[in-house]
């Protein structure tokens, strides 16, 4: 009984980090990198700002747009393929793309007070 018990408990364990663990192969677009979102529907303009990964996982590193600071979220796939979240203030904007070696692109679509805007995005690791 007391064997079983350890059992599960190693199974129970190893599973937990496994579950935790972040993904090795994604960990090749860790890093700093300079992104731009241009729009090219609406009246959001060119938003430069800072982007950073670690174990996949998309986070802002500076940047601000009409005065707010720019928080990022989202995460890189092993294979490149990215969602990324994105809010200033009350604007708020979702994205896909592809990360490669040393570059990036892709689209994105956001909503604020002035209404709707889209555009593409594309970054350089810094």
């Amino acid at each position: 009984m007391t064997s079983n018990r350890m059992c599960v408990l190693a199974l129970t364990a190893a599973s937990a980090m496994a579950c935790f663990a972040p993904p090795a192969v994604a960990a090749k677009f860790d890093g700093s990198w300079s992104m731009v979102a241009v729009t090219t529907r609406g009246h959001c303009g060119t938003i430069p700002m800072g982007l950073g990964i670690k174990g996949g996982r998309i986070y802002a590193t500076g940047g601000s747009f009409a005065f707010y600071a720019i928080r990022l979220g989202g995460r890189v796939s092993a294979t490149g393929n990215a969602r990324i979240n994105a809010v200033a203030g009350p604007r708020t904007a979702n994205g896909t793309g592809r990360f490669r070696h040393t570059e990036a692109s892709g689209m994105w679509k956001g909503r604020g007070p002035s209404g709707l805007c889209s555009g593409t995005w594309s970054a350089n690791r810094s």
